[in-house]
């Protein structure tokens, strides 16, 4: 279970209790301000924090469309929107037990943790439409509404649908094309005593791999951009498929008791699917047959978990045990046969701990231990100077870290269990315009797996690997905020990043990452139309990044082409009016300097100079 979320992430207007639907006599303007909603992990973890429907225009153009800008650009893509990603950073892994191991689509799901469950006053329905160059799309809409005081019932679409950017053969020659959807509900009974939340979620995620762009010189960069550059792959596809069902009640037995019970049955299943392409598998080198390959990895698990919790004054506490049933099943490979348990059942005991629950004070504490030894433990902690963190996680590997079998790939390992600890802090420091925010962190990477090509006499040579001593990540990191002539912003993030250890070539990050924004912002036509308008930069210094093997969605450690160094450079405009907002942005622009584009992934161009559209409307009756 993750731990508690930290407090201070979001607004905190004043909580309303029940929830009463207007009559038709009633002079209410309907609006934001009736609509709220709060997030599952508050309603679990008691954090009596609501929000009410976001009309800001602040930084909207980065959040909505490109994923890699909604994670300040900390993680990258393929260059094209929906395509596998990864973090360059080190990441918290939250499952200590069993996992499938395949990560690379899950920005583009619902996190369950997040869900939204709404109070309304009147029906609540959102539509938002972004159009980008090159055949670029997404479509999402959502409506709730009360069907009494104390129920509420609400259904969300997400629609992805991006075109090649290379080797397109005309419009709807798709590259990706995701379909998110999600309905769900709540009750309370009448003395809110007993509350039921529950929603169903699918996505279907489909990926047309292009493998890069087929080139003579892996580091002639300009042949990456020549007008007539051809995809590496063809007739190659990756579909993920994820469904979910997420039941939580919770019943107050008296002041500072409450009983819960929360029951997931989640489902992944990930295919690969080629006709050709043993070319850029194999290098050509070896002829093997043509029989199409059709690979697949399931994993179902269902889930159940039931505590006790409850807040003393500013104390809140929360102790759970965790059952967990999973099937894992590989198309070619009998996990029987292999020493690898794919149908583990796994008991969990827990506690979470808070301390103070406003949003400028307060302590988390959390700890997870899997009763075959492996656990989490960790914690948060804010005030209005420092926040700090820390965790420890001793976790088991993948299925596909442990074994695997593909059409033309196998392995069977037997690696130790990963142990990461993390720590880090920050310092608020404001005085007039200027708001400096230094930070620091440091991870130990003990028995880290990657994956690498290794010398092999088998058709294929990549394989996933244990680093045979520890990894130490050291950052360094300062943020500055400045307002100046009132209407002027200027935001900037500047990272070091040193790797020490004995394995310390096996992880990958630049030297120098730096995020830069300058906007001009301000409501005009007599303070009905609230803009901002701005550059957006990114720059990251050259290193040898992690490149992408298609077949088994995996990301690995290479040596051969160093991505350059080149700074993104994006305008945009946002604009709000009464109930909706619109956004502009332009993407690249120094590529029109440059001559050539960059890349974010070893022969994978980024995205080229592109103008974007999006708008949000809202109704609320």
């Amino acid at each position: 279970m993750a731990q508690i979320p930290d407090v201070g992430r979001q607004e905190a207007p004043k909580q309303r209790r029940g929830s009463s639907i207007l009559d038709d006599s009633t002079q209410q303007t309907y609006g934001p301000t009736t609509t709220e909603f709060i997030i599952f992990n508050n309603i679990k973890y008691n954090i009596p924090v609501t929000s009410i429907v976001d009309t800001t225009i602040l930084d909207w153009h980065q959040t909505q469309f490109q994923y890699v800008s909604r994670y300040e650009n900390r993680y990258v893509d393929l260059g094209n929107i929906g395509t596998a990603m990864y973090s360059i950073y080190p990441v918290k892994n939250e499952i200590v037990g069993a996992s499938a191991g395949y990560s690379i689509y899950r920005p583009y799901a619902y996190d369950n943790s997040k869900v939204r469950y709404f109070n309304t006053r009147s029906p609540y329905s959102r539509f938002k439409i972004i159009w980008g160059g090159e055949g670029r799309s997404l479509t999402a809409a959502s409506y709730t509404r009360n069907i009494n005081e104390r129920s509420n019932i609400f259904f969300d679409y997400r629609g992805l649908f991006i075109d090649k950017q290379i080797g397109s053969t005309g419009r709807g020659d798709r590259n990706v094309q995701g379909i998110n959807y999600m309905f769900g509900g709540n009750y309370g009974s009448k003395n809110q005593r007993y509350q039921l939340y529950g929603n169903f979620s699918r996505t279907r995620h489909s990926v047309d791999e292009i493998g890069g762009v087929d080139v003579d010189d892996i580091n002639d960069i300009e042949a990456y951009f020549d007008d007539n550059r051809q995809p590496a792959l063809n007739d190659a596809e990756n579909i993920e498929l994820r469904t979910n069902y997420q039941l939580y009640h919770q019943y107050k037995i008296k002041e500072g008791l409450q009983v819960y019970h929360e029951y997931n049955r989640f489902k992944q299943q990930n295919d690969f699917l080629s006709v050709e392409g043993n070319d850029f598998f194999f290098g050509g080198e070896i002829q093997l047959d043509t029989i199409p390959i059709k690979d697949r990895s399931k994993i179902v698990y269902r889930q159940h978990e039931a505590g006790v919790k409850g807040d003393f004054g500013k104390t809140f506490y929360n102790f759970y045990y965790k059952l967990k049933d999973i099937d894992y099943d590989y198309r070619w490979l009998d996990g029987d046969t292999v020493g690898v348990e794919t149908a583990p059942l796994e008991n969990y005991i827990g506690v979470n701990l808070r301390f103070g629950n406003d949003s400028l004070s307060y302590i988390n504490a959390y700890g997870e231990y899997l009763l075959d030894g492996n656990f989490k433990l960790g914690g948060t902690m804010r005030n209005r100077w420092i926040e700090a963190e820390g965790y420890t996680a001793l976790s088991q590997p993948t299925f596909i870290q442990q074994a695997y079998r593909g059409r033309y790939d196998l392995w069977v390992n037997n690696f130790d269990d990963p142990l990461t600890t993390h720590v880090k802090g920050s310092l608020n420091l404001t005085r007039g315009p200027f708001n400096i925010k230094p930070k620091a962190s440091y991870t130990l990477l003990s028995n880290y797996i990657y994956f690498r090509e290794v010398d092999s006499t088998e058709p294929r040579s990549l394989q996933p690997l244990q680093a045979s001593s520890d990894i130490s990540v050291l950052t360094g990191e300062v943020e500055l905020s400045v307002q100046f002539l009132k209407y002027l912003n200027f935001n900037t993030e500047l990272v070091y990043t040193t790797i020490s250890g004995g394995s310390s070539d096996v992880v990958r990050i630049p030297d120098i990452f730096a995020n830069g924004q300058i906007y001009f912002g301000k409501a005009i036509f007599k303070g009905n139309l609230p803009i901002q308008i701005g550059f957006d930069i990114h720059w990251k210094s050259a290193y040898f990044a992690n490149a992408y093997d298609p077949a088994i969605m995996q990301f690995y450690v290479q040596d051969e082409f160093e991505v350059p160094d080149y700074p993104i450079v994006d305008v945009f405009l946002n604009a709000q009016m009464k109930r909706g907002r619109f956004f502009f942005k332009f993407n690249n622009l120094y590529e029109f300097i440059n001559g050539t584009g960059y890349f974010l992934v070893p022969g994978y161009p980024g995205q080229s100079p592109i103008l974007d559209f999006g708008l949000d409307w809202s109704f609320y009756d």
